[in-house]
């Protein structure tokens, strides 16, 4: 289940900088400027500018990507913090 939550969160992330990228390129090339720049800083703003200027397709993907990163970090890390807890479990048995 790790493997699969690490895959899905390393997707997501992925995507979603390459939505941002795609989206900054787009403000600054409109010349919005002042967006782009701030979408760098906060990328809320590069999102709400997409759905403004009518890019609500690119923007609606940057959210997909951003829940399956979401959907794969809830599956990566209980499983990775019950594999640190045994491992803790098993070093302490060791040294006593």
């Amino acid at each position: 289940m790790a493997a699969l939550g690490g895959l899905l969160a390393a997707v997501g992330i992925i995507a979603s900088l390459v939505i941002w990228i795609m989206g900054l390129i787009k403000a600054f090339k409109a010349g919005e400027t002042l967006w782009g720049v701030l979408g760098i800083f906060f990328p809320i703003v590069l999102l709400i500018w997409l759905f403004i200027r009518g890019q609500a397709k690119l923007g609606i993907l940057w959210i997909v990507a951003a829940v399956v990163a979401g959907i794969g970090y809830g599956m990566f890390l209980p499983s990775m913090m019950s594999s640190l807890e045994q491992n803790m479990e098993t070093l302490q048995q060791q040294t006593q």
